[in-house]
């Protein structure tokens, strides 16, 4: 498994990245703290961003898990945004940051030649014609690697395998199915059996079946679609190599695909999403109505002036196990702790850990 880096869609990351600054390893953590306080201003809500701690927290987990210095060996950039079409990648932001890339890809350890990974949204027809002029541009560059284009949408997949057959797929968190609603993972909770399964049942019997379908619940929490043998036909059908995964605390064989069905069939390589998941998406934008109120709780049907950059809305919530947040159109939760990664995940080198330092935005 390799160290990945996901920026979002401020071109602020890559300046930093090149000056040496940003995750260095050479700071200690208050300083380093205090250096994201200072640098990125635009992750302030009302008060500090929760966003602050978790990055702070994640980076020291990271570090704990794998070794001291794995920011000074980041093998791969992740630019720009995935749960909102009017965040997607306009063919001269594209044209700017690829240029960044290069730069921080000639100055920044390991020295090797790196892919730039470019992530899309889902999309509908308003913006389609603006992706594909970056898909266009990204298509006929001439470079050693190819470039990676991570898919949520299945319109973006038919693109590149009909159009842009230069371009290599991705599959990320959004396209297939994953539960991570806040409410499953409390692992405590009442189980509550059929009333026909435990009428006349003793005490003890009512705890035992109650017992088994937590079990099963568990197990049936603890898989994606990226199991399934059908759904890596699909996925070989259609040239996609690689799944992207949230990463989720107390699930331990999510990560773990079972053996292919046959030796000439090969498993997804893993891209797992480090330390916000998503726990849904819509079209109805709550962060575009801080600065127009007019939108709360209509969808935003005409070109965004991307309010997300400025703000995040926390909640206070009962649990102390992670944060909340919605930013745009979405709501993340998070969760840090590494100790339920396997070795066989860690040790296999097809898997990438994708780390955002904040939510991309």
């Amino acid at each position: 498994m390799e160290l990945f880096l996901h920026l979002g869609t401020n071109l602020e990351y890559f300046d930093l990245l090149n000056k040496w600054k940003i995750l260095s390893q050479w700071k200690k953590d208050r300083e380093l703290a205090s250096f994201f306080m200072e640098n990125f201003p635009w992750e302030l809500a009302t008060n500090i961003s929760p966003q602050y701690e978790v990055n702070f927290m994640a980076i020291r987990e990271i570090k704990k898990k794998f070794w001291g210095e794995c920011f000074n060996k980041i093998s791969w950039i992740y630019y720009w945004s995935d749960n909102c079409e009017f965040l997607i990648p306009y063919k001269h932001e594209i044209e700017k940051a690829y240029k960044k890339f290069v730069e921080f890809n000639k100055n920044y350890p390991p020295h090797c030649i790196r892919t730039f990974t470019v992530v899309t949204p889902y999309v509908w027809d308003a913006m389609l014609e603006k992706l594909e002029e970056t898909l266009e541009y990204l298509n006929e560059l001439k470079i050693k690697n190819s470039i990676e284009i991570v898919v949520n949408d299945f319109w973006v997949l038919r693109l590149l395998n009909k159009k842009y057959t230069n371009l290599k797929p991705v599959f990320w968190r959004l396209i297939h199915k994953l539960l991570k609603t806040p409410l499953i993972d409390t692992y405590g909770y009442e189980a509550h059996p059929a009333w026909e399964l435990i009428k006349n049942k003793s005490e003890q019997e009512k705890l035992k079946l109650r017992s088994e379908i937590v079990k099963w619940q568990l197990k049936f929490y603890s898989s994606s679609e990226a199991n399934l043998d059908s759904y890596k036909n699909f996925l070989e059908k259609y040239n996609v190599k690689r799944v992207a995964l949230d990463f989720m605390e107390k699930r331990e064989n999510l990560y773990n695909s079972p053996l292919p069905t046959s030796p000439d069939k090969k498993n997804p390589a893993i891209d797992l999403y480090y330390p916000w998941a998503i726990i849904f998406t819509w079209r109805l934008c709550d962060t575009s109505a801080i600065e127009n109120p007019s939108k709360w709780m209509y969808a935003t049907d005409e070109l965004c002036p991307r309010t997300c950059n400025r703000y995040d809305v926390s909640y206070k919530i009962k649990t102390v196990w992670y944060n909340m947040i919605q930013r745009w159109n979405a709501w993340y939760r998070s969760e840090l702790n590494l100790d339920f990664l396997s070795q066989d995940f860690i040790k296999n080198k097809e898997n990438r850990l994708i780390f955002a330092p904040f939510i991309t935005v």
